[in-house]
């Protein structure tokens, strides 16, 4: 019978590394997902907190289009949103919009940012 794995071996495998912040604008093929506080003319915003949180606190995008679409139906509507478009995934603390933006790249969506709005 051949020996199984050590824990260390084992846990290799499941540790997650953050990836580096490219500064890089949203519109660059880059792997990395750069968070924008001032979105640029064209950029869509897709707001995807739940409803009951963007309900209670509406987001101001100014002349920029917001599309409100919840993380957890994101990757069910990709299908419906254009991958040569310029998104910006917006959330309260930022770490749903990482993990979006990571997705979306995945999926072939290549001009993907995260938006934070000015403290």
């Amino acid at each position: 019978m051949p020996a199984q794995p050590g824990p260390v071996i084992f846990l290799r495998h499941f540790i997650i590394e953050d990836a580096p912040i490219s500064h890089s604008s949203p519109n660059s093929a880059s792997s990395d997902a750069t968070t924008f506080t001032q979105p640029r003319v064209g950029d869509i915003i897709i707001d995807i907190r739940h409803p009951a949180e963007v309900e209670a606190k509406p987001l101001e995008t100014g002349a920029n289009r917001c599309i409100e679409l919840p993380f957890y139906s994101l990757e069910q509507q990709l299908d419906q949103l254009d991958p040569d478009i310029c998104y910006l995934l917006y959330c309260d603390k930022g770490i749903m919009s990482r993990l979006q933006a990571a997705l979306m790249r995945e999926k072939g969506f290549s001009k993907v940012g995260m938006f934070s709005i000015k403290s």
